[in-house]
C-alpha cells in the first residue's frame, strides 16, 4: 500500500516538475518573441530614418554634381586664357581669380547611421546586404570628406593668401599684376580643375551606392 502511495507521489512530483519546466520554457519563449518583435519595430524605425536620409543625400548629390560640373567647365575655359588676364576688364579679373577658390561641398545626412553606431543598434539590422551597403557608403562619404579637406588645406595654404594680397575686392580688380606670372598662382587653376573633376566622380559613385542602398531598404520595408 505504502509502495503504491510512494509511486503516486513520485509521479505527481515528476508531473509537477515537468509542468514547471514547460511553464518556464513557455515564458522564455514569449519573452524572446516579444523582444524579437520589439527589435524588429526598432529596426523598422531605423530603416525609415535611413530611407529619409538617403533621399536627402541623393537630392544633395544631384545638385552638387550639377554645380561642380559647371565649375569644371568654367575652369576648362579659363586655363588657356590665363596669359590674357592682365589685360582683361576688372570684373573679368575678379571672377577669374575667385573661380578656383569657389566650392560647394557635400554634407551627408548621417544622423540615423551615427545613432545606430553609437547606441550599438547597428546589430539590429537583419539584412546583411543593407549592413554592407551602409558601411560601403559610409567609407565613400569618408573618402569624399578627406578630399574636400585636402582642397581646403591647399586653398588656405597657397591660393587664398595670394588672392587676398593681389585683389581689390571692393573695386573687383587685380592690384598686383605680377601675381599672374607666379607659378603657384597659375598651378592652382589646373589643380582646382582636376580636384573638382575627381570630386564629381566620387559624388557620382556615392549617388549610385546611395540609390542601390535605398532600393534595398525600400524592398525590406515593403516586405
Amino acid at each position: 500500500m505504502f509502495g503504491r502511495l510512494a509511486k503516486r507521489d513520485n509521479r505527481g512530483i515528476l508531473i509537477e516538475f515537468i509542468m514547471i519546466v514547460l511553464g518556464i520554457n513557455i515564458a522564455l519563449w514569449f519573452e524572446g518573441w516579444f523582444e524579437e518583435q520589439g527589435e524588429r519595430q526598432v529596426e523598422r524605425q531605423y530603416l525609415e530614418g535611413m530611407r529619409d536620409d538617403l533621399r536627402d543625400d541623393i537630392d544633395n548629390l544631384d545638385k552638387l554634381i550639377e554645380w561642380n560640373e559647371g565649375k569644371v567647365e568654367r575652369l576648362g575655359e579659363i586655363i588657356p586664357k590665363l596669359d590674357e588676364l592682365a589685360d582683361a576688364p576688372g570684373k573679368v579679373q575678379a571672377e577669374t581669380l575667385f573661380e578656383p577658390s569657389s566650392y560647394l561641398f557635400f554634407q551627408p545626412s548621417d544622423f540615423t547611421f551615427l545613432s545606430m553606431r553609437e547606441s550599438g543598434d547597428f546589430r539590429l539590422l537583419s539584412e546583411e546586404a543593407i549592413k554592407q551597403g551602409i558601411l560601403r557608403l559610409n567609407r565613400q562619404y569618408s573618402a569624399i570628406e578627406t578630399l574636400e579637406k585636402n582642397f581646403l588645406q591647399a586653398l588656405d595654404d597657397g591660393y587664398a593668401p595670394l588672392l587676398m594680397a593681389s585683389l581689390d575686392v571692393m573695386e573687383s580688380r587685380i592690384t598686383d599684376s605680377t601675381v599672374i606670372e607666379r607659378q603657384n598662382f597659375r598651378n592652382f587653376f589646373p589643380f582646382a580643375h582636376q580636384d573638382t573633376r575627381t570630386r564629381v566622380y566620387m559624388y557620382r559613385q556615392a549617388r549610385e551606392q546611395a540609390a542601390v542602398l535605398l532600393d534595398l531598404i525600400d524592398q525590406q520595408l515593403r516586405g
